[in-house]
């Protein structure tokens, strides 16, 4: 046998068993004739579905924030790669991987873990509903259901399919009515069979590119394996215990302060047991995060506010724009309060004024 046909029969056996993978994926997509409101329902259902795989997220926000929120410019200015097991909302894993390391994440019942290899340190923390986004935020099925809350009908539309992962995906869109809201539209992609989403874009007004997009790269339907979503700390690291997972889980739970039922003509949302010293309010795109700051968090927070040209001071406090997320750092009698979301800059100057006028000692 010739070097050139031992070659050519190289390539061959290679064909074979890579076209039939590639062509799952350049296959088109089927037309879906599922109704609008009806894939929101199905992609709501599939909060419950057990999947894994590899996400791809891509951010094009830069928030100029301080250390005690730097996560939230990574998730929304950064490419991240992720791998995900999830077996359902109170059990997952999400690993983020980049070239100079890998954090992963994992909730198991009330507890989380965040191990980082690089540090070789693992941080044990109890789990808060109420908290700053993470990773598993990120991830289209948590996104979707979270831009998608308290949608109506009207608001949806149908798009055409895409073949996303493998998967024929039937695509939805978001337009929000409320002019509080600082979200021009969310496309969504949901698997035409399980409804479980494996794209969103979201769109800060009528240009052609999104200020974030997550997809699915692949995926797995099923079960991951149950000892895939547990931690095993390996000898010799470094093992620290924490009392709240981040600034907005810490000002709920521990902050002296019960801020008001509505702001803004936003009403409060949380279950009995979740509500403390944080209010979220609204519902899916038009949303908001108001809570108390310590006195040396607000300081470093304003300094580093102010590094920003886009940054603007006025009677309610230090504010600034980014795509379609608002902040306003503002103080009140009692203390200072963070308040973000993506709503309109005077909907956030409102809720300020309410937070301020609203808020009570709880003890």
């Amino acid at each position: 046998m010739t070097p050139a046909v031992r070659w050519l029969l190289v390539v061959v056996v290679a064909l074979l068993v890579l076209v039939p993978t590639a062509v799952v994926h350049l296959l088109p997509a089927k037309g879906s004739p599922i109704g609008a409101a009806a894939l929101a329902d199905r992609i709501d259902e599939a909060q419950t579905l057990a999947w894994s795989g590899e996400v791809a997220t891509q951010g094009a926000l830069q928030v100029p924030v301080s250390d005690s929120f730097s996560g939230i410019a990574r998730l929304f200015g950064d490419s991240t790669t992720l791998r995900v097991w999830w077996g359902d909302d109170t059990h997952w894993r999400v690993d983020r991987t980049r070239a100079s390391g890998e954090t992963d994440l994992f909730r198991d019942g009330d507890d989380t873990v965040k191990w980082s290899y690089e540090s070789e340190k693992a941080t044990f923390t109890p789990y808060s509903n109420v908290r700053l986004p993470n990773e598993a935020d990120m991830l289209p099925s948590t996104l979707a259901a979270r831009l998608l809350s308290g949608s109506r009908a009207r608001e949806l539309s149908r798009l055409p399919s895409r073949r996303i992962a493998g998967h024929d995906s039937a695509g939805l869109r978001l337009v929000p009515t409320d002019t509080r809201s600082t979200i021009a539209r969310a496309d969504i992609w949901a698997d035409e069979e399980s409804g479980l989403p494996t794209r969103v874009e979201v769109y800060a007004d009528k240009r052609t590119q999104p200020v974030l997009t997550t997809e699915v790269t692949s995926l797995d339907l099923g079960a991951p394996n149950p000892k895939t979503l547990r931690f095993r700390a390996p000898s010799g690291i470094r093992i620290d215990h924490s009392r709240a997972l981040d600034e907005a889980a810490g000002a709920n739970a521990f902050a002296p302060f019960q801020p008001p039922e509505e702001v803004a003509g936003l009403p409060r949302r949380g279950s009995p047991e979740d509500l403390g010293a944080v209010g979220i309010y609204g519902r899916g795109p038009t949303a908001l995060i108001a809570f108390p700051l310590r006195t040396f968090v607000a300081s470093e927070l304003r300094d580093q506010l102010l590094r920003s040209k886009r940054t603007h001071e006025n009677g309610s406090g230090v504010g600034l724009e980014v795509g379609p997320l608002s902040v306003l750092l503002t103080h009140g009698d009692h203390a200072s309060y963070l308040l973000a979301g993506t709503v309109t800059p005077d909907t956030l100057v409102k809720a300020s004024v309410d937070v301020r006028d609203g808020v009570r000692l709880s003890r």
